[in-house]
């Protein structure tokens, strides 16, 4: 009785650690979109700044990115399609963190345009940006996996 209970502090516990952590990276990215949607003409020239980018689709990407950064977001700081939205954003983070090293490669050492200019993100610090980047991907990935163990347990519950 005494380790079953252990067991279920100590998921108690992960679940309450993954909560925060959703909440926290949903909230960075609810926050990363705003100045982004409210400025998209400024944003569209971030994304041509970093010419990884075909041109024809730069617009579609400033338009689309800080829409979907919005509703992922909202998604985890909800609860809502967790395990997808964890997914996609730790997508997005390794994406951006190739786009910093490529700009980095080119010489080019500048705020990645991820968050508004003045907020306490921004950052032209290769390093910084390489480290928030890290762990912002850590918290997508630790969310996704308990995600993962809890979707896998709740189909072993009703498989026994």
């Amino acid at each position: 009785m005494k380790s079953w209970l252990n067991k279920l502090l100590r998921y108690k516990r992960l679940n309450l650690l993954a909560s925060i952590s959703r909440v926290i990276l949903g909230l960075v990215f609810i926050y990363a979109s705003i100045d982004k949607i409210a400025f998209p003409h400024e944003f569209t020239k971030v994304i041509q700044g970093y010419d990884v980018l075909p041109d024809v689709l730069v617009r579609t990407v400033s338009i689309v990115l800080p829409w979907m950064e919005l509703i992922l977001g909202t998604f985890l700081v909800a609860g809502i399609l967790v395990k997808e939205s964890a997914f996609i954003l730790s997508g997005l983070v390794i994406i951006f963190m190739l786009a910093s090293g490529i700009q980095t490669t080119r010489g080019f050492v500048e705020d990645c345009g991820c968050f508004p200019e003045i907020g306490f993100l921004s950052t032209s610090d290769i390093w910084m940006i390489l480290i928030r980047d890290t762990l912002f991907l850590i918290l997508g990935i630790f969310i996704l996996a308990v995600e993962i163990i809890k979707s896998s347990n709740d189909i072993s519950d009703r498989v026994n």
